[in-house]
């Protein structure tokens, strides 16, 4: 199965690379709204504070399109899900479109430096009225009681419809990345967002704006097994901290080969749940990025 998932993501590379035209999409950006992956005992055991902890963010793609046919791959680096290789394959019908592709987790750990996966997603459409999609992915295999061993998956559900110079949509995501820290005791991250997205553009100007309102529950949990007399029993604690947060993202187009973007995610109203403690209102957590897109000048067919 490796060796099929690998076999994938090169041909989808090397069809993105014959595909016209070609984008490359960099993203750079930093943020603070993360536990610290250094613990291993819950804040809410020692009714700890939740701290802001600093994180890159970085995402590398290249992408193109030919007829209905679009491909892309790229490298993604995010606190929550770490280090994934993707390539995904996709073809646009009259009314749905199908994609899928293979995912790669990279050197997250150093018993499993290559977890390999698969995303798929499905949608229906009729254009300039409506939308519902969905996708997900996953790493392939079982988290066994191996030292160091992890699990990275996601799920993805929108819903939304077309207005004059608007795309509004419903959402709702999930990413989780599961790490054996010790024989005895997993630890879970996991961030779930609901929110409603609004993409404004307007015929013959340069830039366009993408809106995010919604809530996010970033939770991490610790669970082991203790025995008791004769009883195996599960012990898990949980530190949950949540967010009414507010994203907005511009994107300017310089030229029909270059565009600029520049965004982030600010919590408008946060809270730690007991017995985990709040930070203090003074605090400030943000999540921000800036990038480019470039039409390369290859990859044309004769």
């Amino acid at each position: 199965m490796k060796k099929v998932l690998f076999i994938l993501f090169i041909f989808c590379f090397i069809l993105t690379a014959r595909l016209f035209p070609i984008d490359l999409k960099v993203l750079g950006g930093l943020g603070n709204i993360s536990f610290d992956h250094g613990r291993s005992s819950s804040l809410s055991a020692e009714e700890g504070i939740f701290e802001p902890n600093l994180f890159p963010l970085f995402l590398a793609q290249l992408s193109g399109d030919f007829n209905n046919l679009s491909c892309s791959v790229g490298f993604k680096r995010d606190p929550l899900m770490r280090n994934n290789l993707f390539a995904n394959l996709r073809a646009d019908l009259e009314y749905f479109f199908l994609e899928a592709g293979p995912t790669i987790g990279l050197f997250n750990s150093k018993a499993l430096p290559f977890a390999p996966g698969i995303s798929a997603g499905l949608g229906f459409q009729i254009p300039g009225i409506i939308f519902v999609q969905a996708s997900g992915s996953s790493t392939l295999g079982i988290l066994m009681d191996i030292k160091d061993n992890y699990f990275q998956r996601t799920g993805a559900l929108s819903a939304g419809f077309w207005v004059p110079y608007v795309v509004c949509s419903l959402n709702m995501s999930i990413q989780t990345f599961s790490f054996r820290e010790e024989l005895n005791l997993l630890i879970e991250d996991n961030l779930t967002r609901y929110f409603f997205r609004a993409d404004v553009y307007t015929k013959n100007i340069p830039y366009t704006i993408r809106v995010d309102l919604g809530f996010q529950n970033l939770s991490r949990s610790y669970s082991s097994q203790i025995i008791n007399g004769v009883i195996l029993e599960k012990e898990t604690e949980t530190d949950e901290f949540k967010s009414i947060y507010l994203g907005l993202e511009g994107t300017y187009t310089f030229s029909p080969e270059l565009k600029f973007l520049l965004g982030g995610d600010i919590p408008v109203h946060s809270w730690g749940v007991r017995p985990m403690k709040e930070p203090s209102r003074s605090t400030f957590f943000f999540q921000a990025w800036t990038g480019v897109i470039w039409t390369l000048p290859v990859g044309k067919t004769r």
